[in-house]
């Protein structure tokens, strides 16, 4: 397979998966603040055994550099599992 060229800006929608006991919803957000959100960090929803909580994050990113640094930032989350 060959790589995928991606035309900037682009939109780009993740989902967070994060540990219901060390989320931190104001450290989240801020995680974020700097980027071109399309719409508010929000709580998507929680598993249902409750020890997961999912985010929706939807960013405009402008170019690779940016998108590199908005990875850098997802890992900053407290809690962070998995981010889809």
């Amino acid at each position: 397979m060959g790589e995928v060229e991606l035309k900037f800006p682009v939109v780009a929608h993740q989902r967070l998966i994060i540990d219901a006991a060390k989320r931190d919803d104001a450290a989240t957000k801020a995680a974020f603040a700097d980027f071109d959100l399309v719409e508010p960090v929000a709580e998507s929803r929680a598993s249902s055994g409750g020890r997961y909580v999912a985010y929706a994050v939807s960013v405009r990113l402008a170019d690779r550099a940016e998108m590199a640094r908005f990875d850098a930032a997802v890992a900053t989350v407290p809690g962070l599992k998995m981010c889809l």
